[in-house]
């Protein structure tokens, strides 16, 4: 397969690289999910030490029941934020191993066609049949894998759209019945 010493260390150095950036969208995947994890921490230290004071200050039965009332819509709407965010960071490190996937897979039957145009050329006559067979399996695979490859990614795109919608309207629903309740209280 290969004839010369150097398309051996030309492969060696290609695969170092292929692995190299592959690291680089993990690592890079790790770091936003850390950032974000940071993010989220102080967010949330410093929510809590508001909502402390504010628990500190209360003076009567009436006024925890409003801060309490206060305190929830808030931190529904950073959970759904937070969730969005942990999406986001998830789906992008997804498409970029998507990406790196079938990069690999158009080099590795790019390599695939030029040995059986090479293989072609070297091979005894009448097994012309065989090797045009080989190329049209080749093809087919490929045209077979990227049709399946689009629909997957649509499928799950919607999936992945429809769970963040049923979030947010689960959110918004969680919200009403917050202001309904502390309206009801208030009323009382």
């Amino acid at each position: 397969m290969f004839t010369t010493t150097q398309e051996l260390s030309a492969l060696g150095q290609s695969q170092f690289d292929k692995a190299v950036r592959l690291s680089s969208i993990v690592l890079a995947g790790a770091e936003r999910f850390a950032s974000l994890q940071l993010d989220l921490s102080r967010k949330l230290l410093s929510d809590n030490a508001e909502a402390f004071k504010a628990l500190s200050e209360v003076k009567d039965a009436k006024s925890l029941t409003d801060l309490q009332s206060g305190l929830a819509q808030p931190a529904l709407d950073q959970a759904f934020s937070a969730a969005r965010h942990v999406y986001d960071a998830a789906l992008a490190t997804q498409n970029e191993l998507s990406s790196f996937v079938e990069e690999q897979i158009a080099e590795n039957s790019k390599a695939l066609q030029t040995s059986l145009d090479r293989l072609s050329k070297n091979a005894p006559a009448g097994s012309d049949i065989a090797v045009a067979a080989l190329k049209t399996l080749l093809n087919t695979s490929t045209v077979a894998f990227e049709s399946v490859s689009k629909t997957a990614k649509k499928v799950g795109a919607e999936i992945a759209e429809a769970g963040v919608e049923a979030a947010t309207n689960s959110a918004k629903a969680a919200s009403a019945a917050v202001g309904r309740k502390k309206t009801a209280s208030n009323a009382a």
